[in-house]
């Protein structure tokens, strides 16, 4: 305890030779720091120094503590000392590192595009010398400059790639006030439908976006090119006939009937003459597959009964990506100016998604199945329309959204949903109506790929015979359950006996026929 006084004394000598602009006089220090008291010591630890006991003294100021631990540790000091890097040259920094990222971005899509048309070499996809004149009559058209903008959904809706940065979307309005506004809208264009009237806003009326420094002859170009697209045609035969000479989608009988049911359907409501607006309910409904897999994947997720497919939501996120942009780009062309279509295309994608998400939970297999056999079908379609109206397509010029989509920003992804083939190996340069047609055909043979593949594991797909055997057990037991009941009732009986055994019983919920269907994978 005596030696307290001499430890203050060195340890500001040594603080001294430290920091001489900023040293005090030892006699300041050892004046300000008591001597510990006797009664501190701690007897119960042997060899305890008086340099422990004299940390266990009364509290110092701030002020004092930080100066007698920069004595005590003049390394630390001399760190905590060096000057931190000024606001500016941080900036600078973050600047340099930002402009070195872009730079890094644009040498990387040079190379996945050199990547890709490589790979379209490989695969023989060059361009021929047809489509080089036919890329020399595009420029000498009038159309070339022309926006193709005729979309009543987006006259009302708006649309995303007309937000910018400075220029953020923000968040819908309460639903009520959305509603009542959509409504009052399709109301009249109702009315207008059932009176036959096909000139009115949004039953038929041309719809034409332009801003509003658009030249009276540019908007007359828009009016011209607006004309030219009802000519298209599309015919319904030679889909089929496309169908038939095509290998055959392996489907049960349960998923092609309706699928059948549904190829007719769109042959008698959308005539040969209306190809863009059977496109745009097409693409209205084909959207729905991929929300319904994320719904249900995730609904699994959260209840713990599957996990090992979460990288399919992933996929299937990009594949409705890839199909919302199918519908914007026909909507573009004009597919949604009639309330009918309208009417149909959202109906009809509301009662799709519920029977997929009830598919589902029979057999997810089944619910991509019947996606196959509506992605073929597409494949098909769009190939038939842009042979059969290619000299007029490559003189049209491709509506501003597929450019976006095909060849700007992050092209993510567009890689994603194409699990078939190589990463960053497709790459699509849309100029025309024509290259946006075989774009859109080439990204439905993606979905048919990728719908194949999720379909591999499955054992009961392998051989979609024992579904339909499986299926008609299932027809039969109810048929002969109905027809046993009817037989009951008309004899006046409760049950039906035939050789003693009770048909009732046996064909009940717990009788031995229904425990002999529940082996059955599809059940």
């Amino acid at each position: 305890k005596a030696r307290c006084p001499d430890i203050a004394r060195a340890s500001a000598r040594a603080f001294t030779r430290a920091y001489p602009s900023r040293a005090m006089a030892p006699v300041a220090i050892s004046a300000r720091i008591p001597t510990p008291r006797a009664s501190r010591v701690d007897p119960t630890i042997p060899g305890r120094s008086s340099r422990a006991s004299l940390l266990r003294g009364p509290p110092r100021t701030v002020e004092e503590h930080s100066l007698f631990q920069r004595a005590r540790h003049p390394r630390v000091s001399s760190t905590r000392a060096v000057t931190e890097p000024s606001r500016s040259s941080i900036d600078d920094e973050v600047d340099r590192l930002a402009s070195k990222r872009d730079d890094a971005q644009a040498a990387l899509r040079d190379a996945q595009d050199a990547y890709a048309e490589a790979c379209a070499r490989r695969d023989g996809r060059v361009s021929s010398q047809s489509e080089d004149e036919a890329d020399i009559l595009f420029n000498a058209s009038p159309y070339v400059d022309v926006r193709c903008e005729y979309g009543y959904i987006q006259s009302n809706a708006g649309l995303y790639i007309d937000i910018s940065k400075t220029r953020p979307p923000g968040v819908p309005r309460n639903a009520l006030e959305l509603a009542t506004e959509n409504f009052a809208r399709e109301l009249e264009a109702m009315k207008a439908s059932f009176r036959g009237d096909d000139d009115v806003p949004g039953n038929g009326e041309p719809v034409i976006l332009a801003n509003r420094d658009v030249s009276p002859e540019e908007r007359e170009l828009m009016s011209e090119l607006r004309d030219r697209l009802n000519t298209l045609t599309l015919s319904n035969d030679a889909i089929w006939e496309r169908e038939r000479a095509r290998p055959e989608v392996p489907a049960p009988w349960i998923i092609k009937a309706p699928y059948l049911v549904l190829c007719y359907f769109l042959d008698s409501v959308f005539p040969e003459d209306r190809p863009i607006q059977r496109f745009w309910f097409l693409e209205t409904v084909a959207r729905m597959p991929y929300f319904s897999y994320n719904t249900m994947l995730t609904m699994y997720e959260l209840f713990g009964w599957w996990r090992r497919s979460s990288e399919l939501r992933r996929v299937h996120f990009a594949e409705e990506w890839n199909e919302y942009h199918h519908l914007l780009i026909h909507e573009s062309l004009g597919g949604d100016t009639k309330w009918r279509d309208r009417f149909l295309g959202f109906h009809s994608a509301l009662l799709y998604y519920g029977v997929l998400n009830a598919l589902w939970l029979i057999s997810p297999a089944l619910a991509y199945n019947f996606s196959e056999l509506i992605e073929a079908h597409a494949v098909d379609t769009y190939a038939q329309f842009a042979e059969q109206n290619k000299e007029a397509l490559r003189e049209l010029p491709a509506p501003r959204i597929a450019r976006r989509y095909y060849e700007e920003g992050d092209l993510y992804l567009f890689d994603e949903f194409q699990t078939a083939r190589p990463r960053s190996s497709r790459r699509v340069q849309v100029r025309t109506l024509y290259d946006t047609f075989c774009a859109i055909r080439d990204d439905e043979a993606e979905h048919v790929a990728t719908m194949a593949e999720c379909q591999m594991e499955d054992s009961m797909m392998a051989d979609v015979r024992k579904v339909d055997v499986a299926t008609g057990l299932v027809l039969a037991f109810i048929a002969a359950n109905f027809w046993i009941d009817r037989l009951a009732a008309t004899a006046g009986l409760d049950t039906l006996e035939i050789g003693g055994v009770d048909v009732g019983e046996t064909l009940s919920e717990d009788g031995i026929l229904v425990q002999i269907l529940r082996f059955l994978p599809f059940l």
